[in-house]
């Protein structure tokens, strides 16, 4: 089947968008209908540009930082290849190109690691105001994807992915101006195996002409579909009857 479109890109998280719904990915893709956002996490996005900016002191001081420092062992270094600007930032990232597929898969990662064997462990921070720490499927998936990305590059990946959490601490009585958190460090394994097949399954879906059938009760996309069935309102109607409303 000749592709629809000379090549595509699909990033981590339109990856995600697609194992939670193809019909969504679809309607994503061709028409830029988009779900609903989510509440912006602006104070995590705050969190994560912080600690960046401590792990490249340790970085360039060619140290880890403590929270690392204490959990590994041997000669594991913040990595600091000339890639890593790029693979951290947004809407480019560590990139893979499937000359087969002519599609690209991307993402950004939050940090790397370099074991004392050479190869690569992805980190990604996170900060919490939970009481427990959870690491979610979805956690877990943004790992094995970044991984897989790396592996594509021709890095070797170590068999973990690490998470450093911020979880905020309020054992403190009072806010008194700060925000203490509490910083530690989970470990998950990195299965990089599954990755391959839904990026091409979502090249396919990408490239249809039409949606796939509604699978999974989807509220987004069955209300897009029921929304569909019903004419265009003007504006100007639309004002009339909030005149008549008021």
């Amino acid at each position: 089947m000749p592709p629809k479109f000379s090549s595509i890109k699909i990033s981590r998280s339109g990856l995600k968008l697609f194992q939670d719904c193809p019909r969504c990915f679809w309607l994503d893709i061709h028409h830029k209908i988009k779900r609903p956002p989510s509440f912006p996490y602006t104070l995590s996005s705050a969190v994560d540009f912080l600690v960046k900016q401590e792990f490249d002191k340790y970085r360039k001081a060619g140290t880890l930082p403590p929270v690392l420092a204490r959990h590994l062992a041997g000669d594991a270094k913040l990595y600091n290849g000339p890639e890593l600007p790029v693979w951290r930032e947004n809407f480019k990232g560590v990139q893979y190109f499937d000359e087969d597929l002519n599609a690209m898969l991307y993402g950004a990662v939050d940090d790397v690691l370099q074991l004392a064997d050479g190869s690569l462990a992805v980190i990604d921070y996170k900060s919490s105001g939970s009481r427990e720490i959870k690491i979610y499927e979805d956690y877990q998936k943004q790992m094995d994807i970044y991984t897989y990305l790396l592996d594509r590059n021709g890095f070797k990946t170590h068999t973990e992915a690490y998470f450093v959490f911020y979880q905020v601490d309020k054992t403190g009585g009072g806010f008194q101006n700060a925000l203490p958190f509490i910083e530690s460090l989970k470990a998950v394994k990195a299965d990089k195996s599954w990755v391959g097949d839904v990026f091409e399954q979502a090249v396919a879906v990408a490239r249809r002409d039409t949606p796939p059938e509604i699978m999974t009760p989807c509220p987004h996309c069955i209300y897009v579909q029921q929304a569909g069935k019903f004419p265009y309102v003007s504006n100007e109607h639309h004002d009339e009857h909030l005149i008549e409303m008021e």
